[in-house]
């Protein structure tokens, strides 16, 4: 009798936890889609020497590099405005969903044989954030007894 008693207590017991567990399942709050957030970005070249090779006034082949999921998208030509004053690019462009971090490479030494890109100057993306304005400064430099490399790091940043 005293077994019959304690198996009907764990069966209970085990039918009240699966049925606690069942709806905690079912009423758990699912996560909010996820916003999209834009990249209102300025680049620039901090090192030109503006003096013949007019090349080197604007960056070339800006790119936007993300992680997660780690890309790097070229920033479309038709989007970019020039900034005749400070010879900058700025651009407005949409980041891939679920990105946690953002920086851009470009390149600043288009008047040399070999052109390279290092540093991106990658800022974190806090969470709500819709916008994120940035700017960035990139320098080029000689690396011996190899090629150009054009790094850039962030001047700049805010969110909205």
């Amino acid at each position: 009798m005293f077994a019959a008693k304690s198996a009907r207590r764990v069966l209970a017991l085990g039918a009240a936890l699966a049925t606690t567990g069942v709806l905690s399942l079912a009423l758990a709050p699912t996560p909010a889609t996820a916003a999209t957030v834009t990249l209102q970005a300025t680049v620039d070249c901090l090192n030109n020497n503006y003096s013949g090779d007019t090349r080197d006034w604007y960056p070339s082949i800006p790119s936007v590099v993300t992680s997660p999921p780690s890309t790097s998208t070229p920033v479309p030509g038709g989007s970019v405005v020039a900034d005749p004053a400070t010879h900058a690019w700025h651009f407005s462009q949409a980041l891939p969903s679920g990105a946690t971090s953002v920086g851009v490479a470009a390149l600043c030494s288009s008047g040399h044989t070999y052109d390279l890109t290092g540093s991106v100057g990658s800022v974190s993306i806090p969470a709500g954030t819709t916008t994120v304005t940035a700017s960035w400064g990139c320098t080029t430099n000689p690396v011996y007894p190899g090629p150009w490399v054009t790094n850039c790091s962030l001047q700049s940043v805010s969110y909205s």
